[in-house]
């Protein structure tokens, strides 16, 4: 039982919770520098050769468990960990210090009140009845009173008290909810033309939506870097009884019936091409070897030796790259402009299809995540109130009044209403 107690006191200190914040922090920041959820080889791949501080190679970090850090039995130890240092401490002391808040201190005599952070006092006329008269004051300046034939205890602003537990528990709530959607959430990478559309099914409700992209565009800067990516997207739903366009923006997802769609990417997947004569619809995939955002495809030109050229375009606009793989020459061929003959091969470039790229995200955990928020907010704020407390004594027999006053914030604030409301006792 003494292992057991002294356990919790460990547990539920700040400097063990401070501790695990701290390795949960460092935890995340290394999943954010380590790709996390990619296939096993390409780890030891890419850290066989260059391993992190020396010695975290592939086969190392796979041990870890560092490929998928948040869903780690270690890293979801630690959030469990943390929710019980909360609750511990939020049972060993919150509870009774607001349990300890609630109950009246009286003070029925004056040498307490030399203990008190603010003091005055004053004489009065024994024959008057200054407890009622003191009490009704009080009241009207929004003060929670307990009175008696000879003392007054007064306190305002005790939902101070209740924040830091109200923080507690939306700390608790956000690492459940962080923890469950590791597991819960689903996401989905689509790449979109425009005019094609995909089927959104919640399983949940049973219900199904349809989602066509209808327009997709790229807004750049005057140097030609992107700034925007827009989606305008068609929501279609019999289940629903919907039919309405809304419009997704990097950093300004589309909120739909508990999915979550991110402007995430894009690419150029097609160009339309005329080749003597012929209209062909060829599809590009993205090479890496050759840049950043660089997309081509391998075509045959020539009516009698036919020889291969590679295809390449890294802008929506134009223009396409047309290199000879043999010799390297390299021509230039832009949207409706005049036809460029290649190998005896006349081309023309008549229009270039950019997809957009979207992640299709379901996370039943964003609920709880937004309700933890709104609690640690609300018990933040709530916290910020100070908690006052007065305390009126008369003695008859020296036609004397003592007054003395606490506060846990603020007590420069609380020192001027202090005095004012000595004042005024001193004038009833």
């Amino acid at each position: 039982m003494i292992i057991f107690k002294n356990l919790i006191l460990k547990i539920s200190s700040l400097r063990f919770a401070i501790l695990l914040i701290i390795f949960i922090a460092i935890s995340s920041g290394i999943g954010t520098f380590i790709p996390q959820g990619n296939n096993k080889k390409s780890y030891i791949d890419i850290f066989d050769k260059e391993p992190i501080f020396g010695f975290l190679n592939g086969e190392n970090i796979l041990k870890l468990q560092l490929d998928h850090i948040y869903t780690s039995f270690w890293f979801l130890f630690a959030l469990i960990l943390l929710c019980i240092s909360l609750a511990a401490c939020s049972f060993r002391r919150q509870l009774p210090s607001l349990k300890a808040a609630l109950k009246w201190i009286e003070y029925k005599s004056e040498k307490k009140f030399s203990n008190l952070q603010l003091t005055s006092s004053h004489q009065i006329n024994e024959d008057e009845d200054h407890i009622s008269k003191f009490d009704l004051l009080l009241k009207k300046r929004g003060w929670k009173t307990y009175k008696s034939k000879s003392h007054i205890c007064a306190r305002r602003g005790l939902i101070g008290k209740v924040g830091p537990l109200v923080v507690h528990i939306g700390l608790i709530v956000l690492l459940i909810g962080s923890a469950y959607g590791s597991f819960t959430s689903q996401s989905k990478e689509q790449y979109l033309l425009p005019g094609e559309s995909l089927d959104l099914i919640n399983e949940s409700t049973n219900s199904k939506a349809n989602v066509r992209l209808v327009d997709f565009s790229i807004e750049r800067e005057s140097d030609g870097i992107p700034k925007q990516f827009i989606s305008k997207l068609d929501f279609y739903s019999e289940d629903l009884k919907l039919k309405e366009i809304k419009t997704a923006k990097v950093n300004h997802p589309i909120r739909f019936k508990g999915l979550t769609i991110y402007q995430a990417d894009w690419a150029i997947s097609n160009v339309v091409l005329e080749i003597d004569n012929i209209l062909y619809q060829l599809q590009l995939k993205e090479i890496p070897e050759i840049g950043n955002q660089v997309w081509g495809v391998l075509v045959e030109l020539g009516s009698n030796t036919k020889k291969n050229f590679l295809l390449t375009i890294d802008n929506e606009n134009g223009p396409l790259k047309i290199s000879n793989i043999e010799n390297f020459t390299e021509n230039i061929l832009y949207i409706n402009e005049d036809p460029l003959v290649i190998n005896s091969s006349k081309l023309s470039l008549k229009k270039i299809i950019p997809s957009s790229g979207l992640i299709i995200k379901n996370d039943p955990s964003v609920p709880f995540i937004y309700f933890s928020f709104i609690l640690i907010i609300f018990g933040t704020l709530i916290s910020l109130i100070p908690t006052n407390q007065l305390w009126i004594l008369v003695n008859k027999e020296s036609a004397k009044i003592s007054i003395g006053g606490l506060s846990n914030k603020n007590l420069v604030g609380f020192k001027k209403e202090f005095l004012k409301l000595s004042e005024e006792i001193k004038n009833i």
